[in-house]
C-alpha cells in the first residue's frame, strides 16, 4: 500500500507499509470467515487460553427447556453461578474479557433460568433456560435475525476425506420464500393464458360492434 505524503507544495508517493488489521480470534462478530465460513478452524488451544487467564472455571452447557437444543457453550465460575441463581438469568464468565458475562445485558436476548445440572465428577454444569426472545448467539442468519444457537453448522468429511462445515439452520418461518421455477413458470402461464382470453374478447367486441 502506498499513502502521499506532502512536503512544501510538491506531493510524494512513498512506499509505506501499512500492517494489517488485527482480528482476534476471541472477538465476538470480528471474523466472518470464522462463523461463516465452510472451513474448518478449531481452536485446540482454547483450554491453553483460558488456563492462561487464571481465573478459576467450569463449562457451562446452556440448554433451551422446550427445545432441548444447546444454544451456547461458556464457562462460569463461582461469582456467575451465584449471579445466575440470583437474577434467575444465564449468566456466565467470559474468559476472553476476564469478567462477568451476563447473557442478554446488551443484546437483549436475556435466557431466562428454569434449572441448574451439574454432572456427577461436578467440574461442568447445564443451563435450563427460556430464550426471553427467540435468539441466543451474537451472530444473525441470512435474513438478519439473531440465530436461536451458536451450533447452525454441521461438520462433515468430503470425498477428499477434509473436513468442512455446512449450514444447518431452519428456514425463517416468517421471511418470504422464493416459489420455485415450476410455479414461476406455471403462474407465468395462467397469465399470460388469462391476459390472451381478455385480449380475444376485446378483439371479438370490436369485430361485433363493426357489424353493427
Amino acid at each position: 500500500n502506498t499513502r502521499p505524503r506532502r512536503i512544501g507544495s510538491a506531493r510524494l508517493w512513498h512506499a509505506i507499509s501499512l500492517p494489517a488489521p488485527l482480528v482476534p480470534r476471541e472477538a465476538m462478530g470480528g471474523n466472518r470467515e470464522l462463523e461463516e465460513g465452510a472451513g474448518l478452524q478449531l481452536d485446540w488451544t482454547k483450554l491453553d487460553k483460558v488456563a492462561s487467564k487464571h481465573c478459576d472455571v467450569v463449562p457451562v452447557v446452556v440448554q433451551d427447556s422446550r427445545s432441548g437444543a444447546v444454544l451456547i457453550c461458556a464457562y462460569a465460575n463461582e461469582a456467575a453461578l451465584e449471579a445466575t441463581f440470583k437474577q434467575r438469568v444465564a449468566c456466565l464468565w467470559s474468559t476472553s474479557r476476564n469478567e462477568l458475562w451476563v447473557k442478554g445485558a446488551t443484546s437483549g436476548d436475556t435466557l431466562d433460568l428454569d434449572d441448574v445440572f451439574i454432572n456427577c465428577e461436578q467440574n461442568s454444569l447445564v443451563y435450563k433456560v427460556t430464550p426471553r426472545r427467540k435468539g441466543a448467539c451474537h451472530t444473525k442468519d441470512q435474513y438478519g435475525n439473531t440465530r436461536v444457537s451458536c451450533y447452525y453448522r454441521r461438520v462433515a468429511p468430503t470425498a477428499s476425506g477434509s473436513l468442512q462445515l455446512s449450514h444447518a439452520e431452519p428456514v425463517c418461518p416468517e421471511c418470504p420464500v422464493p416459489p420455485a421455477p415450476e410455479t414461476v413458470n406455471r403462474a407465468a402461464l395462467l397469465i399470460a393464458f388469462a391476459a390472451g382470453s381478455v385480449s380475444a374478447a376485446l378483439l371479438t367486441a370490436a369485430v361485433l360492434r363493426q357489424r353493427r
